[in-house]
């Protein structure tokens, strides 16, 4: 009797999670992923998503690349992806997982497009404009963990503050501060910084490349992700140590900014990698070079 009642309980189960010819998980179906995304993004007037089932194949080769240890180790997008990852102790819903990066829209300042008091950037991916198609996966791993990555695409990868307009209007708003001509995304300069990043991708090191001798270039990295903006925001902020009359810098380091600023400098590139230590590596070229010896930015 007690046999037959424990069969009988397991078919229950078995009855409720399974439907048709597919095991339907609970909160973890295309369906799920897609409703849960597009409920935050028209609270913001943005076009709903899709599923995609060639980015959920990618999301789901990574995913099981990771049972193993569980680490919510970023895949690198294949370099036309963005990417969220969300991972618990026990079981998680991917339902829940999106819950959880929408859950940041706190941390978002619209104003100055900015994260405040904590982490925002898997929110503003999820509600990313230009970011139309999605896939998702998730993987029980060895040690009783959940590791969930989404990867998510629109006409081009669509990193949430990495995007090229992100990189130029940075540089821009530094710019008109002081009365110099915007600069213009280069995709041929963005190939080398590119290039250069994922070459970084294996220690992180904030090195130069050299600029291939025909562009300047400043780096900067984190021990965690870093946005683009927010590497532009490193060095601009520097401005107040540099002092215009005597083209020197004072108190501290300026001659990043003074790049962002350079006037002859009229076309950029940037690039990203997360390191495989789980840290970020950015860096910005430009052309023509700046910060000649001697001679003021502007």
């Amino acid at each position: 009797m007690g046999l037959y009642k424990i069969s009988l309980c397991l078919l229950c189960v078995l009855g409720l999670v399974i439907v048709g010819d597919h095991v339907a998980y609970a909160q973890d179906s295309p369906t799920d992923y897609v409703n849960a995304h597009n409920a935050a993004r028209s609270q913001v007037g943005v076009p709903n998503i899709v599923w995609d089932n060639a980015v959920a194949a990618f999301a789901q080769n990574y995913a099981n690349q990771r049972k193993g240890d569980c680490k919510l180790v970023h895949s690198g997008g294949d370099g036309k992806y963005g990417e969220n990852l969300a991972g618990s102790t026990g079981n998680l819903s991917g339902k829940d997982a999106v819950q959880l990066w929408v859950n940041e829209k706190s941390k978002y300042n619209y104003n100055s497009n900015s994260c405040v008091g904590g982490e925002c950037l898997h929110y503003t991916q999820v509600v990313w404009r230009n970011s139309l198609r999605l896939g998702c996966a998730k993987v029980r791993c060895n040690n009783g963990g959940t590791f969930i990555g989404l990867v998510i695409v629109g006409d081009h990868a669509a990193y949430a503050q990495d995007s090229p307009t992100d990189f130029v209007n940075a540089h821009n708003a530094a710019r008109s501060q002081v009365g110099v001509p915007n600069i213009v995304w280069d995709d041929t300069v963005a190939a080398f910084a590119q290039n250069y990043a994922n070459q970084r991708k294996g220690d992180c090191k904030l090195v130069h490349s050299g600029g291939d001798g025909k562009y300047g270039e400043n780096l900067a990295g984190s021990t965690g992700n870093l946005s683009g903006t927010n590497a532009v925001k490193l060095w601009v902020d520097e401005k107040s140590k540099y002092d215009y009359n005597s083209n020197t810098c004072v108190g501290g380091e300026c001659r990043h900014y003074t790049q962002v600023v350079w006037k002859n400098s009229v076309r950029l590139g940037c690039g990203k990698v997360r390191c495989d230590n789980g840290g970020t590596f950015i860096t910005c070229n430009y052309a023509p070079p700046g910060n000649y010896v001697g001679q003021r930015p502007y």
